[in-house]
């Protein structure tokens, strides 16, 4: 086969009419071709020069491995440490404390979606130990979840470049990171106390396999989403959250959030409450 790919805009729309019904991601032309060259790899590796053919493996054969490489190809993973991290103070020292007057040691289950490479969930971490007592008080439990399953593998792993560590305080970093060759490592002892898993949001059996959760974190996901899959992601995470608990999002994630679900707690800070 000559290795050479070149999908048309007409195939390309066909393929994102996939992926929002299989996962809700809404690309628009602009951002389609942002991809064209990553999904042409994907037919080139797999021998594939026919469109129709590929498109009849996605959707027909169940071919899991070929969708998950589509979906990989096509997510968006921009993230570093500490980004956005007002919200991880008002973590610390708003929430968390509310839990310590529940009991003795209360479990805290704190879930991360999406995860991307684990840059978000860690800083969540980081920002606990730093504090220097909620640990003692509360059994806190992180779960990551992320539809690309290269990002779980890179999560666990937790080496990343300058680039992700950049907005790290020095002190944080001296602490927690060692250096390996041109990357830096977390501590293993934080990589083990994480968990992290390939998920899709909209899984409908996604509660029975994670339980419900005190907090989520849920930044920058539902910008790529319409107005339907926003109001069916808001959903999850009622399902997900235990009444009265809190959720966490983005600065361009909150509009159009349902107001019969959640209400507000902290202006600017994108952080609302279960009802």
């Amino acid at each position: 086969m000559d290795k050479k790919v070149n999908l048309t805009n007409e195939e390309l729309e066909k393929l994102a009419g996939f992926l929002q019904k299989k996962i809700g991601i809404c690309l628009e032309s602009s951002k389609l071709l942002r991809f064209k060259r990553k999904i042409e790899d994907i037919l080139i590796q797999r021998g594939i020069d026919n469109f129709n053919i590929f498109y009849h493996q996605l959707r027909f054969t169940c071919d899991a491995e070929l969708i998950q490489d589509l979906i990989n190809a096509v997510t968006v993973n921009e993230t570093y440490f500490w980004r956005e991290h007002e919200q991880f103070k008002t973590l610390v020292k708003e929430v968390l404390p509310l839990y310590i007057q529940k009991g003795s040691m209360p479990r805290v289950r704190i879930l991360v979606s999406p995860c991307s490479s684990g840059e978000e969930l860690y800083s969540i971490m980081l920002a606990i130990l730093q504090e220097g007592t909620l640990l003692d008080r509360l059994n806190i439990e992180m779960i990551g979840i992320d539809i690309d399953s290269s990002m779980i593998h890179k999560a666990k792993q937790a080496l990343y470049s300058k680039r992700s560590i950049d907005r790290l305080p020095k002190d944080i970093l001296q602490k927690y990171f060692t250096k390996v060759g041109n990357f830096y490592q977390l501590d293993k002892a934080i990589r083990d106390s994480a968990r992290f898993m390939q998920a899709n949001i909209f899984d409908e059996t996604l509660d029975k396999k994670l339980g419900t959760f005190d907090i989520i974190f849920s930044r920058n996901m539902l910008i790529y989403f319409n107005s339907h899959d926003k109001q069916r992601s808001f959903q999850v995470f009622h399902k997900l959250l235990k009444k009265d608990s809190y959720l966490f999002l983005g600065h361009a994630d909150a509009n159009e959030i349902d107001r019969r679900l959640f209400m507000p707690v902290k202006s600017g800070f994108h952080l609302f409450k279960r009802i």
